[in-house]
């Protein structure tokens, strides 16, 4: 009780202490208080705002130069930022030129690092003013910077965060739009990240990569595979496309003015100023841990999408696929073939990746289910798109084409025993293209000519090694010659196929392909011919070809009476590019393929000589004179 009322008392005591205070404050007398208003300030100066700026320095809708536009790109504030972006796009459409001499390394500095901005309307900023960029900047000017974008998309690919990866598909894009040298130059950094996308390491121990799944997308993982493998076919047909030339171009000289044929060699000093030389020796490095994950990869997401067929098929049916199965099936397949164009060229000691136990399963599976189709086409047509903007092919012809080459290289590169039963599905897809109206159109009619070239070319033992006749095949493709439904450029070129299998004593006994010989000097007869039909015809008659000489012969007079009418076309850039009188040249050759006839008569002779005399100098005339007289012997001329 004491100890509580002590502690009361104390409390009291403390009270009494506030009301002895007294107040310190002096108030003045009532009806004259004032207020003060004179204070004592410092004003803040800002030196950078002083400056004036100059009136010729190119500046924003709200007087804002590109220094500042720099400054606000990396605020905190993502309105400021994002707004930022959007007036640098406007700035770059006007003046270009002005930002390139004095600020063009800072802004793409800054605009790289918004690749990986956490905001999501500020990347797709970025995108707007990257695209404008590429548009208005050159090429070259833009070169020095290729690391700077390489390194942000790289991040910006392997980031943790979902968004960001799928942005990083928009700002690959941009690139892919606009060709300027930055995805085959940077390629082999690209790559590996960009595969990533998909895939992952199968774990610290082992070797190979294992797909991945799409977690926490809103999108499908189908989705997603199609949106990475549509850029991955983007990608490699834009490093096959700058792949350099190796074959140097025709050199041609003029014998009347000069006398002299001088050796060309390229310079040292011109291959050291090649940007790709110095990485020429060290390409490849990178690309030999991760190429041979890919058919492996491929195979595997084949595998989740392909149809189950428990019920055999003929030959003649197809495989009918669904939407995200076709789309797949597309990009895949597309991807494998420009793969095999790509190993070739730069890397042929990988070429064993494609007959692995993995790729030999994913090229069964293919052809176990030879040759596919699209379920609902009339719908898909309307609605389904790629990611490129194109509709894909309804019947899956270039895919189907581009099965059958890969097929036909394989077998010959790594001597795989063939199926006849393979080989005759094969065979029945060929006929139904040649035989159905508007199936080889202008998106697959080089897919066909590469594979028609192989497979009845270079390659044509396979066929006879199974036994399956491939002399039907050859007739369709003849008749095909004549359809409307190609370009007189792709008729040229199957024309110049066909004649190289004069060579093949399978092919050459056909009588179709004899009577196609037989018909070919029937082309002077039209009222125009290219440089590239004169070069086959004259390789024809040089090679003492029996049926087109005498096809030649039995034409001859109606060829003699439409020569001086006849128009040349020239299309080979050797002779656009050369000085040489090429009309002359051409009308020159025309009338050599009369050099090589023998069985004629004197007065197919004298009629012959008569026409040529008009038609080419009269020295060429003598010579062809000369050698006809010589094999007929007694025409007195």
């Amino acid at each position: 009780m004491g100890k509580n009322h002590r502690h009361k008392k104390n409390l009291k005591a403390d009270k009494a202490k506030v009301h002895l205070k007294q107040s310190k404050t002096k108030f003045l007398p009532k009806g004259l208080n004032e207020t003060k208003t004179v204070f004592k300030i410092k004003p803040i100066v800002l030196p950078q705002q002083l400056v004036e700026k100059s009136t010729d320095a190119p500046l924003s809708k709200r007087n804002l130069d590109v220094k500042d536009l720099c400054s606000r790109l990396s605020h905190y504030n993502e309105n400021v930022r994002y707004t930022a972006c959007e007036e640098l796009a406007k700035m770059f459409k006007q003046f270009s030129e002005e930002i390139m001499k004095s600020n063009m390394s800072e802004i793409i500095l800054k605009i790289c690092s918004l690749m990986t901005d956490m905001v999501k309307k500020v990347r797709i900023a970025t995108v707007k003013v990257i695209t404008v960029i590429l548009e208005v900047i050159p090429s070259e000017k833009l070169e020095p910077f290729f690391k700077y974008f390489s390194t942000n998309m790289c991040c910006a690919m392997t980031s943790i965060h979902q968004d960001i990866q799928e942005d990083s598909l928009k700002f690959l894009d941009c690139f892919l739009a606009k060709d300027c040298g930055f995805i085959s130059k940077t390629s082999e950094k690209l790559l590996p990240d960009f595969f990533r996308l998909i895939s992952k390491l199968r774990s610290e121990k082992n070797i190979g990569q294992v797909l991945t799944l799409n977690l926490g997308s809103k999108m499908t993982t189908s989705t997603w595979r199609i949106n990475v493998l549509s850029r991955l076919n983007l990608i490699f047909e834009l490093i096959l496309n700058n792949q350099p030339a190796k074959e140097q171009e025709c050199i041609y000289s003029n014998a009347e003015e000069c006398n002299t044929f001088p050796i060309y060699k390229v310079s040292f000093c011109e291959a050291l100023n090649n940007p790709d030389w110095s990485n020429s020796y060290n390409s490849g490095s990178i690309f030999d841990s991760y190429l041979p994950d890919l058919i492996p990869i491929f195979y595997e997401i084949w595998m989740e999408v392909s149809p189950q067929n428990n019920i055999k098929k003929t030959i003649y049916e197809s495989t009918y696929l669904k939407d995200e199965a076709a789309a797949i099936f597309n990009y895949i397949v597309n991807s494998t073939y420009l793969l095999w164009k790509y190993v070739q060229q730069k890397h042929a000691h990988l070429k064993d990746i494609f007959v692995s136990k993995e790729a030999t399963m994913f090229l069964n599976n293919l052809l176990a289910s030879f040759p596919y189709d699209r379920s609902d086409k009339n719908l898909q047509l309307k609605r389904v798109k790629s990611n490129t903007g194109k509709h894909i092919d309804p019947n899956c012809v270039k895919e189907n084409l581009i099965i059958c080459y890969i097929y036909f290289v394989l077998n010959a590169t790594f001597k795989r025993n063939s199926a006849k039963v393979e080989l005759e599905s094969i065979a029945a897809f060929l006929n139904k293209c040649l035989q159905t109206k508007n199936y080889i159109n202008k998106t697959n009619i080089e897919h066909f000519l590469d594979f028609i070239s192989i497979c009845l070319g270079e390659y044509c033992s396979v066929w006879k090694k199974s036994n399956v006749d491939a002399r039907k095949l050859l007739e369709n493709v003849i008749n095909f010659t004549h359809s409307t439904e190609i370009t007189e450029t792709s008729r040229i070129k199957m024309i110049s196929i066909l004649a190289d299998f004069v060579d093949n004593p399978y092919l050459s006994k056909s009588s179709g392909y004899q009577a196609w010989l037989s018909f070919l000097p029937k082309l002077l007869l039209k009222p125009k011919i290219t440089d590239i039909e004169i070069e086959i015809l004259l390789l024809l008659a040089r090679k003492g070809n029996v049926p087109f000489l005498t096809g030649l012969q039995t034409n001859m007079i109606p060829i003699l009476e439409n020569l001086p009418s006849l128009e040349y076309s020239v299309q080979k850039k050797c002779y656009i590019d050369s000085n040489i009188d090429v009309l002359s040249t051409l009308k020159w050759q025309t009338a050599f393929l009369f050099y090589y006839m023998k069985d004629i008569t004197c007065p197919e002779l004298y009629n012959l000589l008569k026409h040529l005399s008009s038609f080419i100098p009269k020295n060429e005339c003598n010579i062809i004179k000369e050698q006809l007289n010589r094999c007929k012997g007694n025409c007195n001329l």
